[in-house]
């Protein structure tokens, strides 16, 4: 039997969410003996050695949208390549379309990640009544995202679906903890992020001597914002608190060592952080947008909190350093939630049904 063949298209391999989602596809279509291929518009980034060693990479060098001769190298790959079927995430769905017009034998999936869903209306993508023709199947990442696409797509309600972001995560179970107890925020820098937020709270555990790090952990997206975040951090003179660490390969270890893992963001999906968190058995702090509330079963697995609360952030940052051991018991049933209803296999069963 002919293996299935299906080839991504993803802008870079940054550490970003929908990046970190394209190598976790990679690898589990692989895995399940598919001929698995990533083609990366711009960049390679830290991802790239997450991907197993069967799955083949490909960069077309873009240097912008008009960039005809990248364009030029994807229609040659492809026909080279012959896939079944193309997946492309985000912003690359506008290549991907053109090449569905002009060499279209393949099925085309659009994976829609976009991350601030609790703005739709701010952020209409209504040019998608017309090109939505040329895409075969919609997947989305949270129930926000799927209620706009299937009012904006009435007729199209059956090719659009919610398939939950998955985590694909190796952790050295030896590490030992960090010395000082420490929180990891795994995100990009960027306002939706909103690590300023964290900031505040931090310099609230500061005032009452409390022992603790921060570790920001993320791509460098937003220099202004970075530039932010540093003059916060100085101003509150939380140098040894608060360490801006940038981009890491060392993800697993860091989620290993650490005690908490808290997302402060304004705005979300469904972030695939939360679930390393959730694999890696951390007590979790996080905020109740997009579906983080449904992965933490309303509070239940973790602490919810409103977003933009310094204040709520520092309480549930002090109850969690107070009640660690209980909280623990907590995060074994998130790690357990998780893997059942998150797992890879489950989406990968999933994605075969959609795709028939």
């Amino acid at each position: 039997m002919k293996k299935k063949v299906i080839v991504q298209l993803v802008d870079t391999l940054d550490l970003g969410g929908t990046e970190r989602m394209s190598v976790n596809l990679a690898n589990t279509f692989q895995e399940n003996d598919w001929e698995s291929h990533i083609i990366v518009s711009r960049k390679s980034g830290g991802l790239q050695h997450f991907l197993n060693q069967e799955v083949q990479v490909h960069f077309l060098e873009k240097k912008s949208f008009k960039d005809l001769g990248a364009f030029w190298r994807l229609i040659k790959q492809v026909q080279k390549i012959k896939p079944d079927y193309i997946h492309a995430h985000s912003t690359s769905i506008y290549w991907a379309l053109m090449l569905k017009i002009l060499v279209g034998r393949f099925l085309l999936v659009w994976h829609d990640h976009f991350g601030l869903s609790d703005q739709l209306e701010e952020n209409k993508r209504s040019e998608f009544v017309i090109l939505s023709k040329w895409i075969d199947r919609i997947i989305v990442v949270n129930h926000k995202l799927l209620d706009y696409w299937q009012n904006l797509l009435p007729y199209r309600k059956k090719s659009i679906v919610y398939l939950p972001n998955f985590p694909y995560l190796k952790l050295d179970e030896k590490s030992e903890k960090f010395e000082t107890f420490t929180f990891l925020n795994l995100a990009n820098y960027r306002p939706q992020k909103d690590q300023l937020t964290l900031i505040q709270a931090a310099k609230s555990l500061d005032d009452k001597r409390i022992d603790f790090k921060i570790l920001l952990v993320g791509q460098k997206v937003d220099s202004d914002w970075e530039e932010k975040l540093k003059k916060q951090i100085n101003e509150f003179q939380l140098e040894q608190k608060v360490i801006l660490m940038g981009p890491s390969d060392q993800v697993s270890s860091l989620l290993a060592k650490s005690h908490v893992g808290i997302l402060s963001s304004e705005s979300e999906g469904l972030p695939v952080t939360l679930l390393e968190y959730a694999l890696a058995a951390l007590p979790v702090i996080c905020t109740a947008v997009g579906d983080c509330a449904l992965v933490l079963k309303q509070g239940e697995l973790g602490t919810l909190i409103d977003p933009k609360k310094p204040d709520q952030l520092a309480e549930a940052m002090i109850s969690c350093i107070e009640n660690y051991d209980s909280l623990t018991q907590k995060s074994k049933k998130l790690e357990e939630h998780v893997k059942l209803e998150y797992g890879a296999t489950k989406f990968f069963n999933s994605y075969k049904q959609l795709l028939k």
